[in-house]
């Protein structure tokens, strides 16, 4: 078996007619665990459809997964993986209680259209109890709180114990406690064989968890590597075109300090 789930080479992606990402070449192996970085506008949604095969390279670009050398069935290569992501929140009926929405994962659906099997529901609740959920079993969606039900989306992308989750701002629109009981969550994964790959960017939701990291800048890869080389002050300050400090802290990196870069502004003189 080959020792990667993700590898792209040389992908140049249009949408619209609009050159979306340029020259990516990247390849997770396997045991690693990647957030991928940059500001509004850098790439990242595209990057992550690439990897879903939403997207596809031109001529000469190419995506292979899991250790496939050939292009294979996507629907396969999807089946083993999981993604969560805000938008998906807000597509569920509010009356789709909680147990419902993980079962769904079984289907890749947004709401439970089909009769699951009891050991399906037993997977689900299986799965809530190890993230601390069990409760919300019998809770309407929109009942609960925004970050219950953001655990919630992410116990229906392990149901079906993915090889690699995707976690597409998964922060997104929580406050900080909920947000740090979130990324709490997610840390029990690191006691399971799902791989992760983070997109964000803010620098205190990187985890102690991974163990690599990709900046992405204006369609391409700025810079990657481990999680120690990457996650400095130099690195991240030419990745987001601003002055940054960092300081790490518990195994995790908080910025202390950032400020726009100095620029020279052309006096025109008063005729």
């Amino acid at each position: 078996m080959k020792n990667w789930l993700i590898r792209i080479r040389k992908a140049d992606v249009f949408l619209n007619d609009k050159q979306v990402l340029n020259n990516i070449n990247w390849t997770m192996k396997r045991k690693e665990n990647w957030a991928v970085v940059g500001v509004n506008g850098a790439g990242k949604t595209s990057f992550m459809k690439l990897i879903f095969g939403e997207l596809i390279p031109i001529d000469g670009g190419e995506v292979r997964w899991f250790g496939n050398e050939e292009h294979g069935p996507l629907i396969d290569a999807r089946k083993r993986i999981g993604f969560v992501s805000a938008d998906y929140q807000e597509k569920y009926a509010p009356g789709t209680l909680g147990l419902d929405v993980v079962v769904s994962g079984f289907f890749s659906s947004i709401g439970l259209y089909r009769r699951a099997h009891q050991d399906q529901k037993k997977t689900a609740r299986d799965w809530m109890d190890f993230l601390g959920i069990h409760n919300l079993s019998d809770e309407p969606i929109g009942r609960i709180s925004y970050g219950e039900a953001r655990r919630l989306l992410l116990a229906r992308a392990l149901v079906n114990r993915p090889d690699l989750l995707i976690l597409d701002e998964p922060c997104s629109g929580l406050d900080i406690p909920t947000r740090e009981r979130f990324l709490q969550t997610l840390e029990k994964l690191a006691k399971t064989k799902t791989q992760l790959i983070h997109v964000t960017h803010h620098i205190d939701e990187i985890l102690p968890l991974t163990t690599h990291v990709l900046y992405l800048k204006n369609g391409a890869v700025f810079s990657q590597g481990e999680k120690g080389e990457m996650l400095t002050g130099p690195k991240l300050s030419d990745a987001f075109d601003c002055h940054i400090k960092l300081k790490k802290n518990a195994g995790r990196y908080w910025i202390t300090e950032s400020r726009p870069n100095k620029t020279r502004r052309s006096i025109k003189r008063p005729d």
